[in-house]
């Protein structure tokens, strides 16, 4: 399909009503986008020598440089094992985090968006904060939350670290397990954080890791508060949760690396949270990422194993089904669904130490209005070669 016809279909389908519009990523403090995206940072770590790199991506459907990487902004040194990123919540900031040393680069993306600048460099986290190997930065308002593995050694529990937006350092926040992602839902005061394995476990390769140092739970926090009120256990290395986004929405899901499951968890009338597992994935997926539709109807779940995006149908939400696949992405990892839910970006390296082929690029699936996926021809940034790679191309957000 010529890239006219799909800017026409997706204008038709908006047009045709029922549309329901939402950064199903992001937090829910962060300023939302509204229209359609015209840049992409991607975080890229090389796959050998160099510093690691914000990529800038036109994905501006209708620039005469349409899916073309459009610069580098390296971050002045090498070794980090760039990650996830997380925007302020007033968008003009990028926090990028490292899980090989901790750092954090903080990038301006308000002044000139389609012109990123690194503006600070915080380098002695572990220090600072009692905590390292950072995962997911996560925003709060004028603030920044961090999920971070381990101890300052990089083993034993870890917790999460809290900032301001231009990186003043506040508090840590004990945790008992090896936090990975948080999700929050305001109106109910209530956060949950995930789980996976120590810093010193991740960065090791992977015929060496220790079960028993796998996380098995997720944590449920008042808030405000920043207490620990209930923790929930399931299936071994229970990785990315996604809230519903719906209103009043008082359940959400979870997926488990180790355990090829989907898990749902619901908060109670008098509070407490139920956690039970409501699909199989099937055996060797292996979940690296789930994302879901702005309308809560669909779960995407990228399969590290098995190299493929599956979507499954949630209108009944204890009942998953699925849906849909799409096959043909080795590696598959990280997920970026976009404001109207019609495009789903994938990009297929999780970490140096796990990753199984050099094939690395960034993917596109389109989104039809019945929640079928198709793999976009079209839209391929092959970082597997270069001038572009070898590189391997890991967590992205949208301008």
């Amino acid at each position: 399909m010529k890239r006219w016809t799909i800017l026409a279909t997706l204008a038709a389908s908006v047009l045709m009503g029922g549309a329901v519009f939402a950064e199903t990523c992001l937090s829910p403090y962060i300023k939302g986008l509204r229209q359609p995206e015209k840049v992409m940072y991607l975080w890229t770590l090389p796959a050998k020598e160099g510093a690691d790199y914000l990529s800038v991506i036109d994905v501006n459907l209708a620039s005469p440089t349409y899916g073309r990487i459009l610069r580098k902004v390296e971050v002045g040194s090498s070794g980090n094992e760039a990650h996830h990123m997380g925007f302020t919540d007033d968008r003009t900031k990028i926090w990028a985090a490292s899980l090989n040393t901790s750092r954090f680069f903080i990038f301006d993306v308000g002044t000139d968006p389609m012109n990123p600048k690194l503006v600070r460099t915080i380098d002695d986290v572990p220090r600072l904060t009692g905590l390292s190997g950072p995962h997911t930065p996560y925003s709060i308002p004028g603030r920044i939350l961090i999920s971070m593995a381990s101890g300052p050694d990089g083993t034993g529990p870890g917790g999460l670290a809290e900032f301001t937006n231009d990186g003043e350092f506040i508090a840590s926040h004990k945790a008992p397990n090896h936090p990975y992602e948080t999700v929050i839902k305001p109106e109910f005061n209530r956060m949950i954080t995930s789980s996976w394995v120590s810093q010193k476990t991740f960065m090791t390769s992977l015929d060496k890791w220790d079960p028993r140092d796998f996380s098995s739970t997720l944590l449920v926090w008042d808030l405000k508060a920043r207490k620990i009120v209930q923790e929930l256990k399931g299936d071994p290395i229970p990785l990315a949760a996604r809230w519903m986004l719906a209103p009043q929405a008082s359940y959400g899901y979870n997926i488990s690396n180790g355990g090829d499951s989907i898990w749902m968890f619901r908060m109670k009338k008098a509070g407490a949270f139920t956690y039970r597992k409501i699909a199989s994935t099937g055996k060797g997926c292996l979940p690296g990422d789930l994302r879901q539709s702005p309308d809560d109807r669909y779960l995407y779940v990228s399969c590290i194993g098995g190299s493929e995006i599956q979507a499954w149908d949630i209108a009944d939400p204890d009942r998953p089904k699925l849906h849909d696949v799409v096959g043909g992405i080795v590696q598959a990892n990280m997920m970026h669904v976009t404001y109207d839910g019609r495009r789903l970006y994938v990009t297929n390296s999780a970490i140096s130490s796990i990753d199984y082929s050099p094939r690395y690029a960034l993917r596109l699936i389109r989104i039809g209005p019945d929640g079928r996926m198709k793999l976009d021809p079209l839209f391929a940034v092959d970082f597997g070669q270069p001038p572009d790679g070898p590189a391997r191309p890991h967590d992205m957000l949208l301008n």
